[in-house]
């Protein structure tokens, strides 16, 4: 890999991430002949410039919070020729980014990212958008609608989990139908997960034993809302092709159908665009990723 395009979001945690522009840079162009940073100002600048130089580079790099790495990845994703793609850290989880060990420290992360250690990864396709972490429907969707910036800020990646014990008792069941690798199966539902990575909202909660290399979805069913079903999910006490309780249903696929009535809006790693029904697959292998710590 010798020439790389940063796509760097200013605003990204306060501005924290802008402070260290140079320093990063800097840490980059030693191990790369040619570095060009794009500075993004708005939503879609980041996919732009993604279509203006992606013939032209070896790797691409988001630097930003989790919106910034999902618009790049969208980008990047449906190339027939697709550089290289790394993260440096820089918003509240940075979920993906943990999941291929990258250091938080943004610097640090800049560092790693100088290894030019890569592998082959797995990426999500949910009808014509990508996602790298999760796609979900129901509470997920409640909460991460009703999470402030603020909260994200200062409590971070708890945040989501705390608004989620709030919702028991708020929440509405739907009528839920889903066809995949294992047959068809329908019941009510109060949420629906599709999991690629392990990380949502910076805590291994849903899938702790999933990986991105191979070739499967984690699926997750709440079927009810209870703090036993849900202090089961954030204790890691799921595991796939077991139902620990009547109130959640788990297993793996390759691709899955999803009916809901009455229709559900879809969150797709924090990005809400779509509503279902939804076709999701997984994509093997899909993109080259510089990672950092991986096991």
């Amino acid at each position: 890999m010798r020439k790389v395009a940063v796509i760097f979001n200013p605003a990204a945690g306060k501005a924290k991430l802008l402070q260290l522009k140079e320093k990063i840079i800097n840490t980059l162009e030693i191990a790369f002949e040619e570095v060009t940073v794009y500075e993004t100002k708005q939503p879609g600048d980041g996919a732009t410039y993604v279509n203006q130089v992606s013939s032209q580079v070896d790797l691409i790099i988001a630097a930003g919070g989790d919106g910034t790495v999902n618009e790049v990845i969208n980008a990047i994703a449906p190339l027939e020729k697709r550089p290289a793609f790394a993260i440096i850290p820089g918003g509240t989880s940075n979920d993906f980014s943990r999941e291929i060990g990258m250091l938080q420290n943004p610097l640090k992360a800049a560092e790693q990212i100088a290894e030019k250690e890569t592998k082959m990864i797995d990426i999500g396709q949910s009808d014509h958008y990508y996602f790298l972490n999760f796609w979900g429907i129901g509470i997920i969707t409640q909460v991460s609608e009703t999470v402030d910036s603020n909260s994200k800020q200062n409590i971070g990646r708890l945040a989501y989990y705390l608004r989620t014990l709030q919702t028991i008792g708020e929440e509405k069941s739907f009528h839920l139908k889903i066809e995949s690798d294992n047959g068809i199966w329908e019941d009510e539902a109060v949420m629906l997960i599709v999991g690629n990575g392990t990380y949502t909202g910076g805590i291994r909660a849903f899938f702790p034993e999933g990986s991105i290399h191979d070739g499967l979805l984690d699926v997750l069913v709440i079927k009810e809302a209870s703090l036993p079903t849900f202090w089961s999910i954030l204790q890691s006490k799921v595991d796939n092709n077991e139902q620990i309780n009547e109130g959640i249903k788990a297993f793996k696929t390759k691709s899955i159908t999803v009916t809901a009535d009455p229709a559900q809006n879809i969150d797709c790693d924090g990005e809400r665009q779509n509503q279902t029904p939804s076709s999701i697959t997984v994509l093997h292998n899909h993109i080259q990723m510089v990672v950092g710590n991986i096991e």
